[in-house]
């Protein structure tokens, strides 16, 4: 994990899986249907922690076909 300076935290994709409880395949698909896009830290992608929060609390529960505990 990659902290910015405002205080946002840069999640790696196996993180934002585990906590999704879905695989990586599933969020690289969930990109084209209006997931949160990663940010680029070199060759590594990294997602916004405050970005995936923002996007559990607006997104229809279960259209993306996601079991979680949130």
């Amino acid at each position: 994990m990659q902290e910015h300076r405002n205080g946002d935290r840069y999640l790696p994709i196996r993180e934002v899986a585990e906590k999704l409880h879905v695989s990586r395949a599933s969020i690289y698909l969930w990109l084209k249907k209006g997931f949160p896009q990663p940010l680029k830290f070199g060759r590594s992608s990294r997602w916004s922690a405050l970005e995936l929060e923002e996007w559990l609390r607006t997104r229809p529960k279960g259209a993306y076909g996601e079991q979680g505990n949130e």
